[in-house]
């Protein structure tokens, strides 16, 4: 009896294991950026492209793809200081949003451009560019 309860507490200390972990901020040159995870809880494991200081986290097979997408953003908006630069159709299936906001590194820019899709995925590039921000103030003096 003892034999089988230790081969059953090993079982499931090998499953508890291998739970998957997922990112809870993603790393671009000296910052970091929350990421999709950790705003809405999403598991699921993104395809993920990296080029020089640029990348794509591609959700897929997400029901709810353009409620998290919509969430993810609105978050960085509401609560990480970035600002909406570009907007094009955001909040609706083919949307998409572009948020910027000044690196702790000078002369360097976050660039987080999202969209969302028709077949139930989103995808998040991120990107460390080159420049500064510039806001225009719009108020009609």
């Amino acid at each position: 009896m003892k034999i089988k309860y230790i081969i059953f507490v090993s079982i499931l200390f090998l499953f508890a294991s291998c739970k998957t972990n997922y990112e809870t901020f993603y790393k671009i040159g000296n910052d970091t950026v929350s990421s999709v995870y950790k705003i809405t809880s999403l598991e699921i494991k993104p395809k993920v492209e990296k080029f020089e200081d640029n990348y794509i986290y591609t959700f897929k097979n997400d029901t709810n793809a353009l409620y998290n997408s919509v969430k993810y953003a609105n978050y960085l908006w509401k609560n990480e200081g970035y600002y909406i630069t570009q907007h094009n159709g955001f909040g609706k299936e083919n949307g998409s949003v572009e948020l910027a906001k000044s690196s702790i590194d000078p002369n360097k820019v976050i660039r987080i451009n999202i969209h969302s899709y028709t077949n139930n995925s989103f995808d998040v590039a991120i990107s460390l560019v080159n420049g500064t921000l510039k806001l225009k103030n719009n108020t009609n003096n």
